[in-house]
């Protein structure tokens, strides 16, 4: 048996050597070729070996061995190979998955977040509404104050107008005068032999001594029984215009300023 494998040992070296090339570039070469062409090298070293059938079939089984191995080994690590290409590629589409997925909900809650024109359009509405609102509530604001301060001229006019009386002699509480639901006046004092009654307001012009020369008339008219003595049409202001000076000195009316007379009660009187 060992004279055999000697044999057979002698006969591949000598086999080598008539090829003429080293021994372990031949081997490296057949290791190659058997990777890529098993059943080519199989063929040839059968064909070359044929003469010998015993030595044939020494080679063909060292090289069946030779060949099957390596086979072997590569189809498993391409294997290995190719699981680990696939479990990556597997990973990566899932990525792309996730991030697809990931961009659609971004996509979605964006176009949920942008306005559109009739979003815009009913913000404006909104806006809008609001402004008025403001503006109303401003008006409304400006409403309140100056009925406050109206409240509060008519009570410093009855005031001073029933100052001013007392100073002189006349002694009367000054009250405002309603007699209807469309006549009413601001200032109203009735001290027997004298009866001042007139308006009070902000700001006075010449047009509002006229009026409340007008109104004082109808008064006059329509319940004469509410005046006693003298009449005294006054008007009371905190701001008294030149041309309403000028009209109460006409008209002859008591015109109070504040808390100066700008046309006196003598004058009023004549």
């Amino acid at each position: 048996m060992e004279r055999r494998e000697d044999h057979a040992k002698t006969a591949a070296t000598s086999f080598y050597i008539l090829l003429g090339v080293d021994v372990e570039e031949l081997k490296t070469a057949l290791r190659e070729l058997a990777r890529r062409e098993p059943e080519f090298l199989i063929d040839l070293i059968a064909d070359a070996a044929s003469s010998r059938r015993d030595l044939a079939l020494k080679l063909a089984s060292v090289v069946a061995g030779v060949v099957a191995v390596p086979l072997d080994v590569a189809t498993r690590r391409d294997l290995r190979r190719l699981e680990r290409r696939m479990a990556k590629l597997e990973r990566e589409v899932g990525d792309v998955k996730s991030r697809v997925e990931r961009l659609e909900k971004e996509v979605k809650e964006i176009k949920n977040a942008m306005a559109t024109k009739e979003d815009l359009k009913r913000i404006e509405s909104i806006m809008a509404t609001k402004e008025d609102i403001k503006r109303l509530e401003d008006k409304m604001a400006t409403k309140e104050q100056f009925e406050a301060l109206a409240i509060s001229v008519e009570d410093s006019g009855r005031e001073m107008v029933e100052y001013l009386l007392e100073q002189r002699g006349y002694r009367c509480a000054a009250e405002r005068l309603r007699l209807d639901a469309d006549y009413e006046l601001d200032v109203y004092c009735n001290a027997g032999v004298l009866t001042a009654v007139g308006e009070a307001k902000v700001r006075a012009g010449g047009r509002d001594v006229e009026r409340t020369v007008e109104r004082i008339r109808e008064l006059e008219r329509r319940w004469p029984e509410k005046i006693s003595g003298r009449l005294v049409p006054v008007l009371y202001s905190l701001v008294a215009e030149p041309s309403a000076v000028q009209k109460a000195r006409e008209l002859k009316v008591w015109l109070i300023e504040s808390k100066r007379e700008a046309v006196a009660l003598e004058e009023a009187l004549g």
